[in-house]
């Protein structure tokens, strides 16, 4: 039985009427967002309106809690392991695990150590970006995943002029998502069923109940997975798979006048920010420069 937290849900909301191209288009914006942008409250704006769009398509609870933990783990670990080796200066130092001058810095392998180990403010903060710019188009893609049907999302990145080859293979990986999930449990419950506890507190803690787990888990289910893959291929190669460049689309996808709106609002705004950014650093490399621009330097170099 398939688990609730990736199955697609199908609902009359707005952001399940837009277009599949308008989605991807606003996933790529992101993205490109992501990389360009370096503060991370600026990140944190775009992260809390990609939350707003998942409120609006009314989730239901298990998707909230997979969202929500998958999101807190990856800002958490990501922030505290750029707090502890962040090696940029000027740096602050919050709480020392290690304090500094215990060696000196001539001692062979150690000798880094001199300066000591230790939270740094400045490292909270790098990291605080690293992980916006990791979960904020991670969270839109999800919400895609979960709202749209994966034969929509074939014909629009088919609409998009991609060959139709990566198409289908997107689809493929989409479709196997839940179908490994599924296999994964039930490989899961048949070793719980032999009197083995995967997840043993003894064995998390001491690393061998993980890697023991992951082993049994991982050889039935990457057996199974090629067992597919190659009837998958012979039923592509029985129906002449590639045999014709025009198709005809089960569903049929047309962009609305509101889609269009939505689409050339987040084209201008990643195009208005990069254009910030390169004036900022043409400006800084001084290859062009102009007192018309000032406010533009002002607000990319403190905001941006």
């Amino acid at each position: 039985m398939r688990m609730k937290f990736i199955e697609t849900e199908l609902k009359d909301t707005v952001f399940h009427r837009l277009d599949v191209r308008t989605k991807l288009v606003m996933l790529l914006c992101l993205a490109i967002l992501g990389m360009a942008l370096d503060q991370w409250k600026v990140l944190a704006v775009f992260y809390m309106a990609v939350l707003a769009i998942v409120v609006t398509a009314r989730l239901s609870g298990d998707k909230w809690k997979v969202l929500l933990l998958i999101s807190f783990l990856t800002m958490w670990g990501i922030m505290w392991v750029q707090a502890i080796f962040y090696d940029a200066y000027p740096r602050t130092p919050l709480l020392y695990l290690l304090p500094p001058m215990l060696v000196s810095p001539s001692t062979p392998l150690i000798g880094g150590l001199w300066e000591g180990i230790a939270f740094y403010y400045e490292g909270f903060g790098y990291g605080m970006a690293q992980s916006l710019r990791m979960i904020t188009p991670m969270t839109l893609g999800l919400l895609i995943f979960w709202t749209e049907d994966p034969v929509r999302i074939l014909t629009g990145l088919n609409k998009l002029k991609l060959p139709y080859a990566v198409c289908f293979m997107v689809m493929t990986c989409l479709r196997f998502i839940p179908i490994t999930f599924a296999e994964a449990k039930v490989t899961l419950d048949s070793q719980r069923l032999r009197k083995y506890k995967p997840f043993d507190i003894k064995g998390i803690i001491f690393g061998y109940g993980i890697y023991k787990t992951t082993v049994q888990v991982l050889v039935p289910l990457l057996a199974n997975s090629v067992r597919k893959a190659a009837n998958m291929a012979r039923s592509a190669d029985s129906r002449a798979f590639r045999a014709s460049e025009k198709r005809t689309e089960l569903h049929e996808v047309k962009i609305k006048a509101g889609d269009r709106i939505i689409v050339l609002f987040f084209v201008g705004v990643v195009v208005c920010l990069l254009a910030c950014k390169l004036f900022l650093y043409l400006s800084e490399a001084d290859k062009f420069t102009s007192d018309i621009l000032a406010p533009v330097y002002w607000i990319t170099h403190r905001y941006l």
